[in-house]
Formats: C-alpha cells, sequence, structure tokens
C-alpha cells in the first residue's frame, strides 16, 4: 500500500468540515413514532404497494415490490400499523406515494441476540436471491462472472460526512464478509479497496482485520486476494467514473456500461448492507448517516431507521442553535436541499446538513468573466463555459456533441466559478433536452450518462 494515486486531471482540495463529528461512534437513533416510507425507487420509478391502510405490519415485513429487473424490493422499517398512503415531497422535488406505519407491535430483530447464518455453502443464485429478497440489489445485478475487476470504494471526500469512515472504523470485519461475499457472486480477477490516502486509522483497522482474516485461514467462495490501495483524498476521487478511469484499463464513455467493461464499484455502505442481508438475513431498512452543520446543535453519526422524518432526526441531535439557512440531503456536492422536514430518510442518504449562511457562501450570479478556473478544475477534461453557453442559449444537439453526457456534475466547476454561475443545474436541464434528442425516456437510460 506504499503507491499513492491521484486523479489524472483536475478536481479540489477541499477544507474538511469533519474533525469533530469523525471520532463520534455511530449510536443508534430513536425509532420514528410514525414511518414513512416512500414507494419509490431510487431512479424515481414507483414499486407496486402491497399493504393497505389498517393492515399491521411487522418489522422487515415485504411492503413494497420493485417491477422489472432493475427495481428494488422495499421492507417494513419498524412494526405497526399503516395508518395512511397519500403522495409527499421527496429531495429530488418529485412527489412519490409514501406508507405511514404507525410505531406498535413487536420487533423482530431489535433486541434480541444477533444470528450469524453461514454462507460459503450456498450457490450464487442462492446468494443472489438472498440480496435481492432483502432489497439490497436489484434483479439486474450480475450473476454469471467472470468480472475482470471489483472496486470496494472506501472514499468519502465530500466534505462534512463521515459515515463510510465509521463503519470501516467500527465494522472492517463485517465490510471484509461483505467484500467476500461479493467476490463468490462475482469472481472478480482482481478485487481492490480503496482507501483515502491520509485516513491512516481505517488502513490499520482493515488492514488489522484482513491480516486476522488471513491468520484464521478463513477464504471467500473464489479464495480470491483483496488488495488494499490509497488514493490522494482530492475531490471528487470517490466518484465511480473516477476510480474506474485509475483503476481500469478502460476509459469511461457515455456509450459503454461498466458491466459490459467487466468492472463493478460498490460503496461501503452496501457492502455493510450485503453483509448484512446474507449473513444476518437482515433487510435493508436502516442507513448510518452523518448529521452536521453549524446550525445543528449536537452532530452526530446515527444509525436510522428508513422513513424517519428529518425533524426526528432534529430533535434526537438536540434541535437547532439557528435557522438553518439550507438543510441538505447528502453531501454538499453532490447532495440534494430540502424544504419541507418531514421528508423522511431513505436509502440513498448518506447525511443530512443544517447549513448556515456563513457555511453556503451566498452569492449573485453575474456574466463570465472567461477565467478558465472552471477548466483548471474538471476532472473530465471539459469545458463547463462553453458548455453552459450551448445550453443557455439552447443549443442541445451542439451541447451534446461538446461532450455534454461527460459531465459527472461532481460540481467543481461551480464551486470554483467568481461569478457564482449555475454550471450543475444548467447541465442538469441540458442532459433532460439531450435525452428528447437521443428520443429515451431519461438521460440516465444513457450508459454512465
Amino acid at each position: 500500500m506504499n503507491r499513492i494515486f491521484r486523479l489524472p486531471k483536475g478536481g479540489l482540495y477541499l477544507h474538511s468540515q469533519k474533525e469533530f463529528v469523525k471520532n463520534l461512534p455511530i449510536r443508534n437513533a430513536v425509532l420514528p413514532p410514525i414511518a414513512v416510507v416512500p414507494m419509490v425507487q431510487p431512479d424515481g420509478n414507483e414499486v407496486t404497494c402491497l399493504v393497505h391502510v389498517g393492515d399491521s405490519v411487522q418489522e422487515g415485513v415485504l411492503i413494497g415490490k420493485g417491477k422489472g429487473k432493475h427495481s428494488l424490493h422495499i421492507h417494513s422499517p419498524i412494526p405497526g400499523t399503516v395508518r395512511d398512503i397519500r403522495n409527499i415531497p421527496l429531495p429530488s422535488g418529485m412527489e412519490a406515494p409514501a406508507v405511514f406505519i404507525e410505531l406498535g407491535g413487536e420487533f423482530d430483530r431489535l433486541g434480541k441476540k444477533e444470528v450469524v447464518y453461514p454462507w460459503r455453502s450456498l450457490s450464487h443464485r442462492e446468494l443472489k436471491t438472498l440480496l435481492i429478497e432483502k432489497g439490497i440489489v436489484d434483479g439486474n445485478f450480475p450473476l454469471d462472472g467472470p468480472l475482470e475487476l471489483l472496486i470496494i470504494n472506501g472514499m468519502e471526500v465530500e466534505p462534512y460526512l463521515c459515515s463510510t469512515y465509521r463503519i470501516l472504523m467500527e465494522r472492517s470485519d463485517a465490510i471484509l464478509e461483505g467484500v467476500r461475499i461479493l467476490q463468490k457472486l462475482l469472481d472478480p480477477a482482481r478485487t481492490l479497496v480503496v482507501l483515502e490516502d491520509k485516513a491512516e486509522e481505517v488502513q490499520a483497522s482493515l488492514g488489522a482485520s484482513l491480516g486476522n482474516e488471513q491468520m484464521e485461514g478463513k477464504e471467500g467462495g473464489s479464495g480470491k486476494q483483496i488488495e488494499l490501495v490509497l488514493l490522494e483524498g482530492k475531490y471528487p476521487a470517490g466518484d465511480t467514473e473516477q476510480l474506474v478511469n485509475i483503476f481500469f484499463h478502460q476509459k469511461v464513455t457515455p456509450k459503454k456500461s461498466f458491466g459490459e467493461m467487466g468492472v463493478m464499484v460498490v460503496d461501503i455502505a452496501t457492502t455493510f448492507a450485503v453483509y448484512e442481508g446474507v449473513a444476518l438475513r437482515k433487510p435493508l431498512m436502516e442507513r448510518i448517516i452523518t448529521v452536521s452543520g453549524k446550525a445543528i446543535k449536537r452532530p452526530a453519526n446515527l444509525k436510522v431507521r428508513i422513513g424517519t422524518p428529518i425533524m426526528d432526526i432534529i430533535e434526537e441531535c438536540g434541535g437547532l442553535t439557528q435557522a438553518p439557512v439550507k438543510v441538505v440531503c447528502g453531501g454538499p456536492f453532490r447532495g440534494l436541499g430540502i424544504f419541507d422536514l418531514r421528508t423522511p430518510v431513505t436509502r440513498e442518504m448518506s447525511g443530512i446538513l443544517f447549513l448556515t449562511k456563513a457555511e453556503i457562501h451566498p452569492g449573485v450570479r453575474t456574466s463570465c468573466i472567461n477565467c478558465g478556473k472552471c477548466i483548471e478544475v474538471c476532472p473530465e477534461g471539459l469545458h463547463p463555459a462553453r458548455l453552459f453557453k450551448w445550453i443557455d442559449h439552447g443549443f442541445y444537439k451542439e451541447a451534446l456533441e461538446d461532450s455534454l453526457l461527460g459531465c459527472t456534475e461532481c460540481g467543481c466547476c461551480a464551486f470554483v466559478c467568481p461569478s457564482r454561475i449555475p454550471l450543475v443545474q444548467g447541465f442538469q436541464v441540458g442532459k433532460i433536452h439531450a435525452a428528447k434528442l437521443l428520443n429515451t425516456k431519461s438521460i440516465k437510460d444513457q450508459p454512465n450518462g
């Protein structure tokens, strides 16, 4: 692990906002009196709701069934009674139906002794079926190997967020077990666990767990080696496309999916969920998140039941010190701002930030001064200012020809823009119009788009 890999171009060195919260152990959040569980997929598609108002549900029972191969099943995060099913606003800005479950009844898991099930004798198909049933992967998850490269993404370079760091520190053994399960499923020729170069504690923790595993003679289904590699903590080094470009022999292009390339990138939260789904037979009904920002009284790393309203998280953390100027679900670069504190925690959330005016540095948009800073920091080597001008004037075909689909919306360009031009929002609008030109339902239908 001596060599430190780096972004080939662009990127930002960011001032960390993690110093205090990263040292706070993960703790269980109080269970919500009412869990609000959206019946929607991460890509925005709805699922089939299996419950009705008045139904009693158990902890972890299936309440939403995915439609098609790209859909994930949804489970009840708490036991109780379905009190309502109605549309709610989501962080993405769309509305979706949600199941309101009032807490009540006995828990099947909470407070019970954890049972670890043997899995090494299970077949590929049995492992995949388990992960689909537990809502961790969809039906399109690869089954037939071999895969050339499996990358476990242990990077967390957005400011504020520490959930990946805490999972690696506290459950490195579970992460390694999750990697072994993925190795058996995917049969990769190589497996890399990518860690930030300055996260010495994580390197030591994972290295020790890997050493213990080898001393005990444990092997995964494939018996393949796990390599720990270091990557400079320069944003957006943890992006999937960047990891593939750095560690794989093929360059990511919008025309080819990762599966077609023979590579897969799995984040730490998903790896942990894979372990729990297979070894503990546990459905995905919790999420470990970082709660931070100067407007929250007690920042924390919390294990939260999916469906917990954000207002309950505020109470859990001692309330607000002042009214936040912006509440963000996720990181400040990739996250989504919300306007309703009744919004629930979803399976995609890695954090909730309560930001003050001093933290967001608001400014007024002015004309582009052609300083070139956006070009310098773009990790994809694009010309953001020119792309934005194409889109701003309605020339969407020209923007497509100018590599619009190569933009990963990392936000580096907007961060350094002295004119406060909403570059990322412009690219998002451009991709919506580009999807129409490409005659697809969504730009997300394009591989890696």
